[in-house]
Order: structure tokens, then C-alpha cells, then sequence
């Protein structure tokens, strides 16, 4: 306390505490000089040498504050006091250097808001580290990340010991019926503890419960909070009230909170935000074994680790592989992989793409701030030396230097804080899908210290330098009249090392955003193998009822919409290309194969009706398209693409080839022998960027699937034929929705989101990295000039032309940026293969990116260093030569 005390006297009495030093240092000075009069010493030489046994009044004074409480923080506060004090005195310095500095930093804060708030911000679920999703891995199959089957997740649950629940769910569409018209909203079956193992509860009503899970059709139904709100008002008495979803009636028991979401990876197909939640039957457990389709999710328990969860797995994969034939010849085993990670995975290696070329920019900010300080640091050499000469202790200086660098960054901080939100801003306002859970983004706690610890390191990043370079000054030298000294060739060439290692840092910068904007550019002319413009879409669930009649219904449909004025082909498949509606995918064998070798074979299979491939602008490599002819009670047919042929049958025709396929019937899938009718070309269904499997489309006769979307081309405006597709819908049935009425171009626009982020982001960085590294050079040289004015006058005197004074000065700026390239190129080499997974239709080891991030390096030394040339050049030789 008594420490404490002496402090806050420190803090908020200290003219009174210096007052009083005073007076006792005049005291103790007094007192010597009577006593050496005393002892007989003239009163002048007494007080002299009262003086000289003190060691000087401010050294002593000096001593003292040293040792009292509080003396750090009294220094520390002088330090940054004289800081902001000298920040005031030099404001075109402290303007350029805090500017260069929040550029730096707030490009970190904006890659560090978008990463905290995508990957490290923790899900919105209880304990959300203890969940898992369960991924099965058909090894025989080549399936590593695939659904469950009903009886395999009962299995599951019943003999895990790590995971407290185990529970499943899959998304399709349902409509709901009544007013004010059919709705068509993405139904959620969940089993009855799945929100249980989530982590997650109603914010009115309750969750599932054992007994909600029927024999039957479901009875009970939880919804969202956009759905409560949008189609029953927002009752307050929602409870209990019917729900009708098809043909069923189901009873409303509970409604999620506002900000519920559902944050699965994009593999595992399960959107954001189903609207509807019901429970599965008690015929899950005696649905076929290998129908898989469910996604698994289990709550590993309390003291139980991800290691111990994924070990407990393989053993249940053991038992479950000797117990059945069926998983046994698919070498079935499981994966336990974190919700939070997991959902994620696609995601994070752009992320930390931006970190990285946030961090480059940064650290070259960081290199031009310290050449200035350097160059600062040799104006005041002859201020330091003063100090030094009158008693300040050379860690004293150091400890001044780094405040003043600690001041810089502080200040640059608060606008890096700016820079930085409005940055994240902008990335909100581009929503990005890949990003969704940035729209929860907040400046909050983590933010601020992840600003505040930039600016610290920054600061000592950059102070470091020029304050060891001060601690190390000859006072003899320096206190000289006149003295011009650098600090010799140890300054120069630590100034130079600087600048190599800023382009250095650029020109792995610049290659990296280079290849980013090629794939940018390579996306924008890589065809997704169907023509989007001109193209409307929308969604319809043709029921569940008899297959003749939903297949008659559609044939209809599909003739009406055809003959709707403007539109001049119209077809429907089960899986539109790039949504987000459930995968479906299965084995294929070719005749001649046998099936324990064909195991590997999987393809995306698709239920199409005839038109559909004229509608999407497919284009057709071989054989024929699909008409009127291909029934339920024909012969088996489908149409394959190019990649599944070539892989199939290399160098052969597919067309009349055979293979088994699985197909839907209505109460199940079936295998059924084809032929292959046509071949067309690759359409790209997952993503833009990437090929995962073959495709096989089969007549939606012979595979009649509940959910259909509709594609309608036309010349003109897409949107204008939704009112009139709506109406002829209606005339056909009034009681079925329709949904997602969309133009293809937005679909396509959506799944370039990511690598148009991508480009923007790599763009900016790129773009400040060479301007940062520009500077750099420009001012190292433009520095080099001025102390090298004596010399070149004296060549000059001495019979240089100004063009030779040109050479000699471009040279040494473009010999440092030759070498700073040259190290570039090695660094650039090693981290582009870091992006290899998000670039598209370029390599990472492109050699013309590698050539043009050194023309444009080379390209902005060169018009860094004119300027300081071309003056160098035009110096007066009497001016020089006065100098000295």
C-alpha cells in the first residue's frame, strides 16, 4: 500500500515530489560548499567543487527518479509525452509513416475480422468443441465423406461408448398447403435427439422427444423463426396449431430461435436454414442397409476425446464390417471430423491465403517505416549525441526510440481500426455464401487485441533498428560541427537490406495475387458446359403419389411451358446444376466388369425429362437426346457425359454400350440394366472450379423423382416468364408451390462468389504491396542521393557527363530490386503451391506470372529510383563541392 501510495503521489503530485528534489539537491550543494570553505577554499572553487562531487545536479536528479516507486511508468509516460511531442514537430514524417502503418494494419484487423468470425468465432451451439460430425468412407467405392444408412446410425448409437448421442438428418422440399397459397419450403428429417446432440433448443415450445418418432407419417413438426414469422404472424399461441405439409396434418410444437442456423460443410449438402423440422419414422432402423443418405452428427462425451471418439469408431466399423455383408464389401469405416473445423474445410485455405498476404503486406509497411526512421535517425545523430554527452543513459535513448515507434503504431492503430471494419463492411455487403457466418461479424474483444498486438509487434518491428543503430553512436564523430556522417557503411547497408528484403516480400506478394486474378480471369471463360443466359429456373415437388401420374404431369407441364410465348425449349431435371439441393451419386457397372472390380465406379445420376438439355444449352457429343419415346415400359436408356465415357470406355464409343444403374421406382432404387443412347458434354454441378465425378441421366419416366427443377430458355428478359410458368402450374394443380424462381446466371454468379472474392481481395494487396515497396526504393535512394551530393559533384567536376550520374544512380536502385526479385522468385516457389486448391485453369509454377511480377517490380524500382536520378543528375557542382 505504501508502494501504492508513493505512485499515485508519482502520477498527480509530482511538481511538488521535483519541488522538493530540488530543494534537497540546493541543500546537499550548500551544505559541501560550507564545508570545503570551511576548510579554508576560496566560496567560488568551494561551490565548484560541491558541484563535481554531486556528479552534475540532472545526472543525480536522474539517479533518484531511477530508484523511486513508480519510476518505469514515470518514464515511461515522459518517453511517450516527448514522443507525441516530437510526432507534433515533424508532421509530414509522423503523417507519412502512420498512414503507411494503418494501411498495413488494417489490412491485418480486415483478414483477421473475416477469419475469426468464419473459422475461430466459435458455433452458436452448447459446447460446440464436443461435436462431431460421423462421415462413413466406402473405401471399395472410393466414397471417403458419405452419408449413413437408417440402420447403420442405430447401430452406431447403440454401440458407441465415446459419443453421449448419435443422431441424423436430411433435407428435401415439402409444401405446405392452406393460405394464402402453397409454399414450397426445405423440410429438415431429423432424428428425435438430433437437436439434443446439436446443442440447440426452441426458443418457444419444445424440442423432439422418443415418442415423437412414429410408426407412421410424422405427427409433430418444430419450424424456424422466419417461417413462424413469415406465414402464421408471429402467433404467440402457435402451439398446437396444425401444420399441413402435403397430405399430412402435422401438430407445431416449438419454433428455433431468430439466429438459428445449421453450419455444415458444403459436401455434406445440408442447407443453412431449413424452415421445417420433423422426425423420422420408426422405420428408419428397418430401411435397406446400404440406402445412404443420412448425415451423421454425434455429441462425444465429457472427458472423452476427438482421438478417443475416432478410435471407438474404428472398432464399431470392425463390428459392424463382421456382422454384415453388406458393409464388410465396402470396407466400411468412419471418420469423426469437428463441426467446427469440418464446416470450414472448403473455406480455409483462402483464409489463410489472406492472412498471409496481409501479413506480407505488413511487414514490407513495417521495412518502409524503419528506412524512414533510419533516415530520420541520421538527421538527429548530432540530438542523440547531446543527450548522451549531457548524462542520458544510451538504454535511456533506446527506450525513447522504441516509445516514439510505440506512439506511431498506436495512433496508426486507431485508423487501422477504421480501415479495417469498413473493409469487413464491404466483404458483408458482397455476401459471399462461402462466408455466411460473417454476417455475425462484431468488433469485438478479439479484434481489438489482435489490432493492439499488430501494433505492438509492428512497433518493434520497425523501432528495432533505428534504435540500436542510436545506441550505437560515436559521440566524438558525431558532436563534430558539420558532421554529415550516416553512420558509414554498416547504415547503408542495413538501409539496403531493408529495401531487398520489402521487394523481396513484394514480389512474392504480387505472384501470389497475380495467380489468384488468372483464376479470376479463367473462370470468367471456362465454360460450366450449359449456356446460363437466357435461362429461368424454378423448383416443383411433383408429390409422392402414383409414379404414372406424377410422370404424366410432368410430361404436361413441361408441353404447356414449352409453348409459352418467348420460350423456345423447356425441360426439367431432378438436381439443378450449382444448388444446394442433396446430392444424389451411386455405383455403375459396365457390362463386362464384374461387380467386386467395378466397386470404385461411382457417378452423379440425374432424372431429366426430354427437353432439359436443350433448355440448359448442353451440348450433345454423340448418339441422340432423349424424347417422348423413352417411357417407363421401354427399354432402359441414359445419356452419359464426355468424362464418365472417356474414363469408362478410353478410346471406344459409349453409344450402345451396357452398364447397371441404380433407379428410383417410387417406393425405392432398383438396379436395372441400360443403354447408353448419347453422350453430352461435362456439366459442372458441384462447382466452377472443380470435377468431382461422371454424370448418367436417366429418362424421368423410367426414374420418376419428387423434386423436379424446371429450366426455361428464352431471348429475352428470364424473369418475365415467372408470372406465366406460375399460372400454368396453377391451371394444372392450384395446391402445388412453386419455388427458387431464379435465372441460371445467378446460380453461376453465386459459385464464381468465392474466387471473385478471391480476386478483389489479392488485387487490393497486390496493389498496396507494390506501392509500399515503390516508396521504399524510392526513398532509400532518394536518401542515398543526398548524401552522396558531395561525390557525385565531384565526378561531375571531374568530367561526368549528367547522363553518367543517371547511370551510376539507376544502377545501384535497380541492382538492389534485381537482387530483391531473385530472392522473391525462391520464396514464390515455395509458398504458391500453397494455393494450389483454390486455383482454377492455372498452375501455381505459371512461368509468364513469374516474368510479369518482375517486369512491374523492375517497372516501379526503375520510376522509383528516376526521380532522385534525374535530380542527382541536374545538381550544381559549385553547390556540391561548398558543402564541406
Amino acid at each position: 500500500m505504501r508502494y501504492l501510495r508513493e505512485v499515485m503521489r508519482l502520477l498527480f503530485r509530482k511538481s511538488r515530489i521535483e519541488a522538493s528534489l530540488e530543494e534537497e539537491l540546493r541543500s546537499a550543494q550548500d551544505l559541501l560548499a560550507e564545508r570545503y570553505a570551511a576548510n579554508g577554499l576560496p566560496p567560488e572553487q568551494a561551490t565548484r567543487r560541491a558541484r563535481m562531487d554531486l556528479e552534475g545536479p540532472e545526472q543525480t536528479k536522474e539517479r533518484v527518479r531511477d530508484v523511486r516507486p513508480g519510476a518505469l511508468l514515470e518514464s515511461f509516460l515522459q518517453d511517450v509525452r516527448l514522443a507525441f511531442r516530437s510526432m507534433r514537430r515533424e508532421p509530414a514524417f509522423a503523417g507519412v509513416a502512420i498512414l503507411t502503418l494503418a494501411l498495413g494494419m488494417g489490412v491485418n484487423t480486415a483478414a483477421f475480422g473475416v477469419l475469426h468470425s468464419v473459422v475461430l468465432d466459435p458455433l452458436p451451439y452448447r459446447e460446440p468443441d464436443r461435436i462431431s460430425l460421423i462421415w462413413c468412407s466406402f473405401r471399395q467405392m472410393g466414397a471417403p465423406r458419405a452419408p449413413g444408412s437408417g440402420p447403420m446410425l442405430k447401430e452406431v448409437e447403440r454401440q458407441t461408448t465415446a459419443f453421449s448421442s448419435v443422431a441424423g438428418i436430411w433435407v428435401g422440399n415439402a409444401t405446405i398447403q392452406g393460405d394464402p397459397e402453397p409454399e414450397q419450403v426445405k423440410q429438415a428429417l431429423v432424428t428425435w435427439n438430433f437437436f439434443d446432440a446439436l446443442g440447440a433448443a426452441p426458443s418457444i415450445g419444445r424440442a423432439f422427444a422418443a415418442a415423437d418418432e412414429n410408426a407412421g407419417p410424422p405427427k409433430t413438426a418444430v419450424i424456424s423463426d422466419g417461417l413462424w414469422r413469415r406465414r402464421f404472424g408471429g402467433d404467440p399461441a402457435i402451439l398446437g396449431k396444425p401444420l399441413r405439409l402435403g397430405r399430412n396434418t402435422l401438430t407445431i410444437i416449438g419454433v428455433m430461435p431468430p439466429a438459428f442456423r445449421l453450419h455444415f460443410p458444403p459436401d455434406a449438402n445440408v442447407p443453412a436454414e431449413p424452415q421445417i423440422f420433423v422426425p423420422f419414422s420408426k422405420g428408419l432402423e428397418s430401411a435397406p442397409k446400404d440406402l445412404y443418405y443420412i448425415r451423421l452428427l454425434g455429441r462425444i462425451k465429457t472427458g472423452q476425446s476427438l482421438a478417443q471418439a475416432q478410435s471407438d469408431l474404428d472398432a464399431v466399423a470392425a463390428r459392424l464390417r463382421e456382422g454384415h455383408t453388406e458393409y464388410a464389401a465396402e470396407n466400411l469405416t468412419f471418420t469423426a471430423a469437428p463441426l467446427q473445423g469440418d464446416s470450414v474445410r472448403e473455406v480455409r485455405p483462402a483464409l489463410l491465403a489472406l492472412m498471409a498476404g496481409a501479413a506480407f503486406v505488413l511487414l514490407i509497411a513495417s521495412v518502409n517505416v524503419a528506412n524512414l526512421l533510419l533516415s530520420r535517425g541520421a538527421a538527429r545523430r548530432r540530438e542523440m549525441a547531446v543527450r548522451l554527452s549531457i548524462g542520458a543513459s544510451r538504454g535511456r535513448i533506446v527506450r525513447q526510440l522504441l516509445a516514439e515507434s510505440l506512439a506511431l503504431a498506436s495512433v496508426a492503430a486507431i485508423g487501422a481500426l477504421a480501415l479495417g471494419w469498413a473493409a469487413v463492411k464491404l466483404v458483408q455487403a458482397m455476401r459471399p455464401d462461402t462466408l455466411a457466418r460473417l454476417d455475425g461479424a462484431r468488433l469485438d474483444p478479439a479484434i481489438l487485441a489482435f489490432t493492439a498486438a499488430v501494433a505492438i509487434l509492428t512497433a518493434v518491428l520497425f523501432g528495432v533498428s533505428p534504435a540500436a543503430e542510436a545506441a550505437r553512436i560515436d559521440l566524438a564523430s558525431s558532436l563534430k560541427d558539420g558532421a554529415r556522417s550516416t553512420g558509414g557503411t554498416r547504415r547503408r547497408r542495413l538501409r539496403e537490406g531493408l529495401v531487398i528484403a520489402e521487394v523481396t516480400l513484394c514480389y512474392v506478394l504480387l505472384t501470389c495475387a497475380t495467380l489468384a486474378i488468372l483464376t479470376f480471369f479463367h473462370l470468367q471463360k471456362s465454360s460450366p458446359g450449359f449456356d446460363p443466359q437466357g435461362v429461368l429456373t424454378f423448383e416443383i415437388q411433383p408429390g409422392s403419389g402414383p409414379p404414372e401420374g406424377k410422370v404424366n404431369f410432368v410430361r404436361e407441364l413441361e408441353r404447356r411451358l414449352a409453348a409459352l410465348p418467348g420460350v423456345t425449349a423447356a425441360g426439367a431435371v431432378s438436381h439443378l446444376p450449382l444448388d444446394d439441393y442433396p446430392n444424389w451419386y451411386s455405383p455403375y457397372v459396365p457390362d463386362g466388369i464384374a461387380p467386386e472390380k467395378a466397386r470404385g465406379l461411382l457417378a452423379d445420376q440425374r432424372a431429366v425429362t426430354p427437353g432439359y438439355f436443350r433448355a440448359m444449352g448442353a451440348t450433345l457429343k454423340a448418339g441422340r437426346l432423349f424424347d417422348d419415346n423413352d417411357r417407363a415400359a421401354t427399354a432402359g436408356v441414359v445419356i452419359v457425359d464426355d468424362v464418365l465415357a472417356a474414363s469408362t470406355w478410353p478410346g471406344e464409343s459409349a453409344i450402345g454400350k451396357r452398364l447397371q444403374v441404380e433407379r428410383y421406382h417410387g417406393a425405392g432404387f432398383e438396379t436395372a440394366k441400360v443403354t447408353v443412347a448419347g453422350v453430352v458434354e461435362h456439366l459442372r454441378h458441384h462447382s466452377l472450379t472443380r470435377q468431382l465425378r461422371g454424370q448418367i441421366y436417366i429418362p424421368y419416366p423410367q426414374s420418376p423423382r419428387e423434386h423436379l427443377s424446371f429450366a426455361l430458355r428464352t431471348p429475352g428478359d428470364p424473369l418475365a416468364l415467372a408470372a406465366p410458368a406460375r399460372s400454368v402450374l396453377h391451371s394444372l394443380n392450384k395446391d402445388m408451390a412453386i419455388a427458387k424462381v431464379r435465372t441460371m446466371t445467378s446460380y453461376v454468379s453465386r459459385a464464381q462468389g468465392p474466387v471473385n472474392l478471391n480476386a478483389v481481395v489479392a488485387a487490393i494487396v497486390g496493389v498496396l504491396g507494390l506501392l509500399l515497396a515503390a516508396i521504399g526504393v524510392y526513398s532509400v535512394i532518394a536518401y542515398s542521393v543526398v548524401q552522396r551530393e558531395k561525390e557525385l559533384g565531384v565526378r561531375m567536376a571531374l568530367g561526368a557527363e549528367p547522363r553518367d550520374v543517371l547511370r551510376l544512380v539507376l544502377r545501384k536502385g535497380l541492382a538492389l530490386a534485381g537482387l530483391g526479385i531473385a530472392l522473391g522468385v525462391a520464396g514464390a516457389l515455395v509458398l504458391a503451391r500453397l494455393l494450389e486448391s483454390i486455383l482454377f485453369g492455372v498452375t501455381p509454377f505459371h512461368w509468364p506470372t513469374y516474368l510479369w511480377a518482375a517486369a512491374v517490380i523492375a517497372a516501379a524500382a526503375l520510376a522509383a529510383c528516376w526521380l532522385p536520378a534525374a535530380r542527382a543528375s541536374r545538381g550544381s557542382v559549385l553547390t556540391a563541392l561548398r558543402l564541406e
